[in-house]
């Protein structure tokens, strides 16, 4: 259950980004990805245990075969079948837990069909981790090149995920959205370049149009962060002579648990009202408040807008 319990934490920890300084940030992703790379742990042990078990029996039949025929040194056998059967109902209960982990829905059943059979209309725009409640939307069919201005079709997906967003059963969850590119660069000079100077903006600014048109089409302002990583979360290598991979061209939306708990107002009495991002803005260049200088290890995503 310490995968579950690192889960959460990243579920936690992810819903308080949209106002934590680049470094925080990496942390914050950090204790995602490793909640991630538990899950993936937590299959191969399924797997291997599978394969224990089955040993396991098979040596416990063996034994018995050989009780039934042999009657000189039976309490030997006995005590060695007997020991191999407390190992296969510790292997069993371990087996048991994992298949738990591995394959519990992070969503309810009812959401997660919506959410299936809405990847299952737009198969170019659309795909669905029923595993980790996240939506990937494959930027080559939801913008165009260099772009962030959302295409139609998308818009009508788009519009369709915000009715399952707001459906009572997950009306409270939040939603991350991360934007990822590949490895090529953005050409100086170029008409991308003007908006988007490196990937980390591209990644940023297509984050922040899909969490507008999110908006538009209904969920509140309270419920929403956005983010970008550039060519830094790569899920499929990309070409050589950074050529890029298309798999690695995605805006990823995650439905999270809500961090806000019931009894807090978000809203400091007094303050200016928040407005609500239009969907037609974006961060016009790289964010305010992103640092002029990479991290020195070269990793890390883009600060989220404030």
């Amino acid at each position: 259950m310490r995968m579950v319990a690192l889960v959460c934490v990243a579920a936690f920890l992810a819903g308080l980004a949209g106002c934590v300084s680049a470094d925080e940030h990496k942390q914050l992703q950090a204790a995602f990805d490793e909640s991630q790379a538990q899950l993936a742990k937590a299959e191969r042990d399924l797997s291997a245990a599978q394969k224990q078990i089955a040993e396991l029996n098979g040596k416990i039949a063996e034994l018995n075969k050989l009780l039934d025929t042999n009657s000189s040194g039976v309490a030997d056998l006995k005590r060695e079948r007997d020991l191999f059967q407390s190992r296969l109902a510790e292997l069993q209960k371990k087996y048991d837990d994992l298949l738990k982990m591995s394959s519990t829905p992070v969503l309810p059943v009812g959401i997660n069909n919506m959410l299936r059979d809405l990847a299952a209309q737009y198969p170019d725009f659309l795909e669905f981790d029923e595993k980790l409640g996240m939506i990937r939307m494959k930027s080559d069919f939801t913008f165009d090149a260099g772009s962030t201005d959302l295409k139609p079709e998308a818009k009508r997906a788009l519009a369709l995920l915000a009715q399952i967003l707001n459906n009572p059963a997950i009306a409270r969850n939040e939603i991350q959205v991360v934007g990822h590119t590949d490895d090529i660069p953005i050409r100086p000079g170029g008409p991308v370049a003007a908006r988007n100077p490196d990937n980390g903006a591209l990644s940023t600014n297509r984050a922040w149009s899909v969490l507008g048109e999110l908006r538009t089409d209904g969920v509140t302002q309270d419920r929403g962060m956005a983010g970008g990583w550039g060519d830094q979360r790569p899920i499929a290598p990309n070409g050589p002579g950074h050529t890029g991979n298309v798999k690695n061209r995605r805006v990823d939306i995650f439905i999270r648990p809500t961090t806000v708990p019931t009894d807090i107002v978000v809203s400091t009495p007094g303050a200016a009202p928040a407005t609500t991002r239009p969907s037609t803005t974006r961060p016009a260049t790289r964010p305010a408040t992103r640092p002029a200088a990479a991290p020195a290890t070269g990793a890390g995503g883009v600060p989220l807008p404030r």
